[in-house]
């Protein structure tokens, strides 16, 4: 019999039996208990949105209070600067602040003395069962008169009259209070009311939603059904909830039914609930979730029993053969298992170890025959698997490369380009090729050209990277020295004219750029032709060595002299104010004017003539720069031994 069959003969019978059981258990025996715990629920919610909205109610009597309960208004009321009143207290921001959509003083007659009115948009006020209100004003002409209906402007001796009702005005729900006018002690009688309302639009109405977990609807008063009072407030003595409960399999209903100051029905809030313990009682009876698990325990020991004696001690003896194997060459090889799938498994195992072996052995013959750099590195930048010649190009022992990032071997600013090579490689899907300097074990710095590609599992899945390192070193040293040739003088170790055309162009754009001075200057050495008649080319070569050495010693920034051929010399300033061009060609005249002495000839007679050029003052451009530092260069050697700034009549 195979593995197979026999694990089928087991699981069967155990299967069916386990399933019986729990269907005979998971019967609706405690449906009721989690019946009961939903109308708990359900009612729990009522009660706290119905406490909600008599905080609401609570809260705009207390502002109204505020303002009922005022000298103001009580003089207001009487006739007092009616106006100035209606300023400073009725204005739509104090409203705002005060969460109101309205406010209204009334007279003992109803007479209207004073209102403001900031509600919302026509479209935000959706009506209950029926079309939304024609227009502002006849909705507040119908809260006027249903006010009045509710006896709200009677007159009030008793100035802790206060009501709040939540109302349908054109089937529009509002919270309306009222307040008795007195002074701010509270001790004269009332002589008018103030009414102040807040609509309950699709704002608000989203704000009461959010209060509980189900669906909430305003709906009309409807029919009788069988309530009871939900608290002991003014406001809530007014408020029923329903004794009985609207459901089905998967929801539960209750209602709250507001009245208003005649008590009678006025709103009726509708709260939709989930019978969530109902049907997780359903599913899964958690009295009988210990007699499963008792039952599921027994079939799984019966079941372990059998995969202990015919599968499981085999598949350990095998997994402790597999996880026993390591690096090590050659590999070592797996017990028989016997006839069926394990033992096959095992067989085929060892014939995978055997293909391993000659394949890793090809392997490493291979990588340690070539004379270029061989790596591979997981996906996080580990550092797996080097070979001969990479160890012996940067000297590290295989152990200190191998477990260790590839940061290692690369300087700081060359780390975030190698990131992104590899970040290319990995969106082409392909080779892509890197060079970069690595650091040597003894510090030094080795130029290695990296070509290297994705590596990828049997899936697919990404698992790192490999590549080939190649040399360059002597490469990009004699790639410096031909660069280096093309921007220096070979003579004076200054930058030749080429250097100085390039810094040039650069230097304008950045002074243009920051909006900063540059200053050009122009040397040319008097009489320097009287020394190579005289004394020959070579004591000619050796005084400009000394002058380009004089020259790098007077700046701070050698680096931006130039010879541009014969005797000519320029210096590149930036950021150089006039006064300060000025200043150092005098130091310049001054050094450059000191006697030489070259192999026992002294030589006093050269002196340097310095043209002073500045941008954008005299030239915005590098050709008209160059002109103008030339121009002042050429008056200065009418001279000799000076330096003059450019003027545009000393143009030649």
């Amino acid at each position: 019999m195979t593995l197979r069959q026999r694990l089928l003969w087991l699981s069967i019978p155990l299967l069916v039996l386990t399933l019986l059981i729990v269907d005979v258990l998971s019967q609706r025996l405690l449906l009721s208990r989690f019946d009961s715990q939903d109308r708990q629920v359900l009612s729990s919610e009522a009660k706290t949105l119905g406490q909600r909205i008599d905080n609401t109610v609570t809260r705009s009597l207390d502002l109204l209070r505020t303002y009922a309960w005022w000298d103001d208004s009580y003089e207001f009321v009487q006739g007092a600067a009616p106006e100035e009143f209606r300023r400073r207290n009725l204005d739509p921001d104090s409203l705002i602040n005060l969460g109101l959509d309205f406010m209204v003083y009334l007279d003992d007659s109803g007479r209207v003395l004073g209102e403001q009115w900031v509600p919302p948009d026509l479209s935000e006020l959706t009506a209950v069962d029926g079309p939304r209100p024609d227009s502002m004003r006849g909705l507040r002409l119908s809260i006027l008169e249903r006010s009045a209906e509710l006896g709200l402007y009677e007159r009030h001796d008793d100035v802790e009259d206060i009501s709040g009702q939540l109302l349908l005005v054109q089937g529009v729900p509002l919270i309306l209070v009222s307040s008795p006018i007195t002074n701010s002690q509270g001790t004269a009688t009332p002589v008018g009311t103030i009414l102040a309302g807040v609509f309950l639009d699709a704002q608000r109405r989203e704000e009461l939603q959010h209060q509980v977990d189900g669906t909430l609807l305003l709906l009309l008063p409807g029919e009788n059904r069988d309530w009871e009072t939900l608290g002991a407030s003014d406001f809530l003595q007014r408020t029923r909830v329903s004794q009985g409960r609207t459901l089905d399999q998967h929801r539960q209903q209750i209602e709250l039914l507001f009245h208003d100051l005649r008590d009678e029905p006025s709103v009726r809030l509708q709260i939709t609930l989930p019978r969530t313990l109902y049907e997780q009682g359903r599913q899964a009876i958690g009295f009988f979730l210990w007699l499963t698990a008792a039952v599921a325990l027994v079939a799984l020991l019966l079941v372990y029993l059998g995969l202990d004696r015919w599968v499981l001690r085999r598949v350990q003896r095998l997994n402790a053969e597999v996880s026993g194997i390591g690096c090590a060459a050659p590999l070592p090889r797996l017990s028989a298992q016997g006839n069926d799938e394990l033992g096959q498994l095992a067989g085929e195992l060892n014939k995978m170890l055997e293909r391993l072996d000659q394949s890793e052995a090809r392997e490493r013959v291979i990588l340690d025959s070539i004379s270029d750099g061989y790596f591979e590195i997981d996906a996080n930048g580990t550092i797996t698997n080097v070979n001969r010649a990479l160890l012996e190009q940067l000297g590290y022992a295989p152990e200190e490369l191998v477990g260790h990032s590839f940061r290692k071997v690369l300087s700081s600013e060359d780390i975030e380009r190698a990131r992104l090579q590899l970040l290319k490689a990995l969106s082409e899907q392909g080779s892509t090729t890197f060079s970069a300097p690595l650091r040597r074990r003894d510090g030094s710095l080795a130029y290695l050209e990296t070509r290297f590609s994705l590596a990828h599992n049997a899936e697919g899945e990404l698992v790192g990277y490999r590549g080939i390192l190649r040399d360059v070193s002597e490469q990009i040293a004699y790639q410096n020295q031909l660069l280096d040739m093309a921007y220096r003088d070979p003579l004076t170790g200054l930058g030749n004219r080429k250097a100085f055309d390039e810094q040039l162009r650069a230097a304008i754009e950045s002074a243009r750029r920051e909006q900063s001075p540059l200053v050009l200057m122009f040397i040319d050495l008097d009489h320097f032709k009287d020394v190579n008649d005289r004394f020959g080319h070579d004591i000619g070569d050796a005084l400009l060595i000394s002058i380009a050495e004089r020259l790098r010693q007077s700046l701070r920034q050698p680096d931006r002299f130039y010879r541009l051929g014969g005797d000519e010399f320029v210096m590149l300033l930036p950021g150089t104010s006039r006064e300060a061009a000025e200043r150092l060609a005098q130091r310049l005249l001054f050094a450059l004017a000191t006697p030489v002495e070259l192999n026992g000839i002294r030589i006093d007679f050269v002196t340097p003539s310095i043209g002073i050029a500045l941008f954008p003052e005299h030239a915005d451009n590098a050709e008209a720069l160059v002109k103008a530092a030339d121009s002042a260069m050429y008056r200065a050697k009418q001279g000799r031994n000076q330096a003059c700034v450019y003027e545009a009549r000393s143009a030649r």
